[in-house]
């Protein structure tokens, strides 16, 4: 692993943790036991950093994505999982990040809403399989639906108003994949559905 590699691995979680504003280049390098000019000399400001950090951490993600949906059974249970990883990696970061993105970084934000755009239309093809298979409802809307599901991880993550002091993240993730999933499945695939939750149960 070069420094570049380094340095955007070590600063991925002290960003996701703390959010941007909060967290300096002095920071970085402190954590990295490197000078500041080191640093800068491998990046020119925050912002190039940011890019990179964003970058690999997507790239890492649609890796993730490609893996689940190699190693599930069905498409049943690669919706599940695909979106479970989804809404889990919406809550792993600073509610402050998003805001800091917005405000201070937009070029780089809209970079980011633009490749998860892209990286929600992966559903449609998994649920025209889901069709063949017989699994997924043949009514259903690919394009609707895959906008109700980036309307929930807004939601997730932008909206101050979830009580999540009265009910955990996993309480929401399980309510919002258990029953968008059975929305669009058939019978056989309230079946699999079933088969799934009852083997987390049991685990």
């Amino acid at each position: 692993m070069d420094l570049k590699e380094r340095i955007v691995e070590e600063a991925s979680p002290l960003f996701f943790k703390n959010g941007i504003r909060s967290i300096t280049m002095s920071d970085i390098a402190s954590d990295l036991g490197i000078s500041k000019r080191t640093l800068y000399e491998v990046f020119r400001d925050k912002e190039e950093l940011l890019k990179d950090v964003f970058s690999a951490n997507m790239k890492c993600f649609d890796q993730k994505i490609e893996d689940l949906a190699k190693s599930s059974e069905n498409v049943i249970e690669a919706l599940m999982r695909i979106y479970a990883l989804h809404l889990r990696s919406s809550q792993d970061f600073n509610r402050s990040l998003v805001h800091d993105l917005k405000k201070y970084y937009p070029t780089i934000y809209r970079q980011i809403q633009s490749k998860k755009q892209n990286g929600f239309q992966s559903f449609i093809p998994l649920m025209r399989t889901g069709v063949e298979q017989g699994l997924i409802r043949e009514d259903t809307n690919f394009e609707v639906v895959t906008w109700l599901v980036k309307a929930q991880f807004k939601t997730l993550i932008d909206d101050e108003y979830i009580p999540t002091d009265k009910y955990s993240t996993n309480e929401f993730i399980q309510a919002i994949i258990i029953n968008f999933i059975r929305g669009i499945a058939t019978p056989l695939g309230h079946t699999h559905i079933d088969r799934i939750i009852k083997g987390i149960k049991q685990e």
